[in-house]
């Protein structure tokens, strides 16, 4: 038979590890689902498509910040004829491109509690306008129709030297900052995220 003061060492070494199980659970439970990007059509047609589905995910501390969108290419045309500038687009080909957030963030400087909105970019020479929009519909004929403004935020343009073909959004986050970064032809737009009170 085991001394007594070793069996409660024992027994407080495995409570301890119940109690470490226990606290780890239920941070994992808090954490939100990284959000899923909502796609109609066939899978083949999707598979096929011209502008494949994409998306990118920053994680800012708890928050999920999580961006669903199409990727056009440039095939021969210069950016400047695809997005004038001053001409809201759709921030992608075919349905528009949505963000959806877990938790209150800041992106582009607009303020947007946990949900999903549609992202409609402005494109301009210094920066891009970003238009967040809610909708209750799914269909992008709908969704385009039911577009409800709730907020306004902004990226800063930098002109990069080799055209990028295909656009393309990329989250990063570096020592500094998070932002998702947004590349097509010369431009590449840095919009930041950030945690918000």
């Amino acid at each position: 038979m085991p001394k007594l003061p070793n069996l409660r060492r024992r027994i407080a070494v495995l409570i301890a590890y119940a109690v470490s199980w226990v606290m780890l659970a239920s941070v994992l439970a808090a954490q939100a689902p990284v959000p899923r990007c909502q796609a109609q059509g066939s899978h083949q047609w999707l598979a096929t498509r011209p502008s494949p589905l994409d998306s990118t995910t920053l994680m800012i501390g708890n928050a999920i910040a999580k961006i669903c969108y199409s990727r056009p290419s440039l095939r021969g045309r210069t950016i400047e004829s695809l997005l004038p500038l001053g001409v809201a687009w759709r921030t992608g080909a075919n349905e528009p491109a949505t963000i959806t957030l877990t938790s209150r963030l800041s992106v582009g400087g607009a303020a947007l509690a946990p949900g999903r909105y549609v992202i409609l970019t402005v494109p301009q020479d210094q920066q891009w306008i970003l238009v967040f929009n809610t909708t209750p519909d799914t269909e992008p004929g709908k969704m385009f129709a039911s577009l409800k403004q709730v907020g306004l935020g902004s990226g800063r343009v930098e002109h990069v030297d080799e055209p990028i073909e295909q656009f393309t959004i990329r989250g990063v986050t570096d020592s500094t900052q998070s932002s998702f970064i947004l590349e097509w032809g010369t431009r590449r737009i840095r919009i930041p995220v950030r945690t918000t009170p």
